[in-house]
């Protein structure tokens, strides 16, 4: 039986967003199969083109762009222009979805904030992420993932009393608000398809980095616990050990929670066979963790584990990017795959984390090149050739492709 091509099959999108939230959340739903039209200015095009993470580049395209920009096609186009309006209104009109991310103001100046927007299509599901919300007394202040970790408190989260506050080795704010807003779309959808109705969706990185801290935030605020960092780098605050990484004799390894007896027959220890009591593992966290540190060494990380799943004590190893995507289990789940490009050769590109056995998500669009689409996407508006090219000549619209003497 022929399988659908995505769930969101039929769902048009414009993406007007930048750097990683929007761009992200777009990302998820070409990945099911929605036709997303990833809008960029003329010129540099969208922001993450010029500013990658590490300064990776590929060839023409950066490791950055990439990560964020499959399953879209590329309009190039100077919304400042009076000639843009048309265009817009064009798209509006015929679009399900639409993502921004820019600071409060900028949406209304540009002509598509969402009273614009649902004044051309009253069913529109309009999504805006921002740093903090729309309104308040933060609203225009910068919303970068660093400095929402600042706010969050998790940085007081992870380590020992004497350090310092630590960030997370990833951009989790910006992760976090990219999968709330994937979220929130595809719930105002079906909304709109049982009430008819569209809606605004408003998503801010405050809120979805608190969101992510669930279960920390209610023990504070429901159980008047507040976390207190031990003096072994215990991995959670709220967690008995021996939660936490380890040395082994060849790398470093996880132990999660379990029973400190069991542990102890696993590590053949008198000390820990002595803890049998649950609390045992909080109130003598910082022993156990120094006694644990003492033994692991003594053999490798894989002779641990196989000595640990025998107890059935939970246990893992510490991967770098390169054991990750070496390991059977992620090549099974095929979440490393590739895909061809024209300028940038065979990319290998994160798979989609979606399983559906009758509408699979796929991989139909490499990341484009500036306004690589803009043709035939004006084309599918309504536009004419001549119109089109008249557009390009007025530099309201932009296609990176296109021969060198026509752009110049």
């Amino acid at each position: 039986m022929m399988k659908d091509s995505g769930a969101l099959d039929g769902i048009k999108v414009l993406d007007f967003s930048l750097a990683m939230s929007g761009p992200f959340a777009a990302q998820k739903l070409g990945d099911m199969g929605a036709e997303v039209i990833k809008i960029e200015p003329t010129g540099d095009g969208e922001w993450h083109r010029t500013r990658p993470a590490a300064n990776a580049w590929v060839n023409k395209l950066n490791s950055s762009f990439i990560s964020f920009n499959r399953n879209k096609r590329s309009l190039s186009i100077n919304l400042k222009t009076e000639e843009s309006k048309e265009i817009m209104k064009r798209l509006i009109k015929k679009a399900d979805v639409i993502i921004h991310n820019f600071r409060p103001g900028v949406a209304e100046r540009l002509n598509i904030d969402y009273k614009s927007v649902s004044e051309i299509n009253e069913q529109i599901v309009y999504c805006s992420i921002s740093g903090y919300g729309e309104t308040g007394p933060y609203a225009k202040r910068p919303g970068q993932d660093l400095i929402l970790q600042g706010y969050s408190g998790a940085m007081w989260n992870t380590g020992t009393k004497n350090d310092p506050p630590l960030p997370l080795g990833m951009y989790v704010s910006d992760a976090t608000a990219a999968h709330i807003a994937f979220e929130g779309i595809l719930a105002a959808l079906f909304y709109r398809e049982r009430k008819g109705k569209g809606q605004k969706v408003e998503v801010n990185m405050l809120n979805a980095v608190m969101d992510l801290q669930v279960q920390e935030l209610s023990v504070y605020l429901t159980g008047d616990v507040k976390p207190e960092r031990t003096n072994e780098p215990l991995a959670n605050i709220f967690l008995t050990a021996p939660y936490g990484v380890y040395k082994t004799k060849d790398s470093y390894m996880t132990l999660a929670i379990g029973p400190i007896d069991v542990l102890g027959e696993a590590l053949d220890n008198d000390r820990l066979r002595s803890f049998t009591e649950w609390n045992d593992g909080m109130i003598h966290r910082d022993e156990i963790y120094r006694i644990v540190s003492d033994i692991l060494p003594q053999k490798t990380t894989k002779e641990w584990i196989d000595i640990l799943d025998q107890y059935n004590f939970w246990a893992g190893p510490v991967y770098d990017y390169n054991d990750l995507i070496k390991d059977p289990q992620v090549k099974h789940n095929e979440m490393i795959v590739e895909m061809d490009h024209p300028t940038e050769g065979k990319l290998k590109l994160l798979g989609i984390p979606y399983k559906f056995s009758e509408s699979p998500g796929t991989f139909r669009y490499y990341p484009p090149l500036i306004g690589e689409q803009t043709d035939e996407i004006l084309y599918e508006a309504g536009f004419s050739q001549e119109q089109v090219s008249e557009l390009k000549k007025n530099n309201v619209v932009f296609n990176e492709t296109d021969p060198v003497e026509e752009r110049s």
